[in-house]
């Protein structure tokens, strides 16, 4: 069994709708592989998983403690 998962970049998986549509390489992988109702029923496992995977990032600026300006 091929790693389909791994095979699309993440930019990939965001275009895709889950519902097997013809113009979605992802979704012809997966029918192509596992047939159409196993197909898409792994599609929108995976999808949900590799979707779900990025988080964290960059954290929001909130006040800093310390020393403030203007204040003696």
């Amino acid at each position: 069994m091929a790693e389909l998962k791994t095979a699309f970049k993440r930019k990939t998986w965001k275009d895709c709708c889950g519902k097997g549509c013809k113009k979605c390489e992802i979704a012809q992988a997966y029918t192509g592989e596992f047939g159409r109702k196993d197909g898409l029923e792994k599609l929108n496992a995976d999808r949900k998983l590799v979707l779900a995977k990025k988080k964290g990032g960059k954290k929001g600026g909130g006040k800093k403690k310390g020393a403030r300006k203007g204040k003696s």
